[in-house]
């Protein structure tokens, strides 16, 4: 399995094709406003700073040359995080390769997981992620906040049902 950090060019020029592929494969799990933080990623947010780290990461696996999963997130995931690996490649560890490599990129992740959607919670608790809340998703699901890399310190304020710590 091949991993590939998008760069600002080729984020350019597979934009419209990587979008489809998260449409199609995403199985009615990626919320409206995570699919619009990737849509709306500006190609320099790619970019990193002197200590490696960047504002944004879009991260693609493939296998024989053909897309197998996609992660995604800004602003250490506050501003929108997303993973999503093609039914045929599941369970082949794309989704841990993604996830470490947007960590790696970013220094810390933050993602929002829907409390029914048990492969994801599992792959955030492998990693080594710590949920820290639970609170009611967008589309009224209970949903678990998982953080990585970051002070473990209460929960973001707003959610008043922190688990201990």
């Amino acid at each position: 399995m091949e991993l590939q950090l998008l760069t600002p060019e080729i984020w350019r020029a597979e934009r419209r094709k990587l979008l489809g592929f998260v449409l199609r494969h995403g199985e009615r799990r990626i919320t409206a406003a995570s699919l619009r933080a990737l849509r709306d990623v500006e190609p320099q947010w790619l970019e990193t700073d002197g200590s490696g780290h960047g504002q944004a990461v879009i991260a693609i696996t493939k296998h024989e040359g053909r897309l197998t999963g996609l992660g995604f997130a800004a602003g250490g995931g506050d501003a929108g995080c997303l993973l999503v690996v093609h039914p045929r490649a599941r369970r082949l560890g794309a989704g841990t390769v993604l996830m470490k490599a947007m960590i790696g990129r970013l220094g810390r992740l933050v993602c929002h997981v829907a409390a029914d959607n048990v492969p994801s919670m599992a792959l955030c608790f492998r990693i080594g992620m710590k949920a820290v809340s639970i609170h009611k998703g967008p589309t009224g699901k209970s949903t678990l906040r998982f953080e990585r890399g970051m002070l473990h310190d209460a929960a973001r304020t707003g959610h008043i049902d922190t688990l201990p710590q």
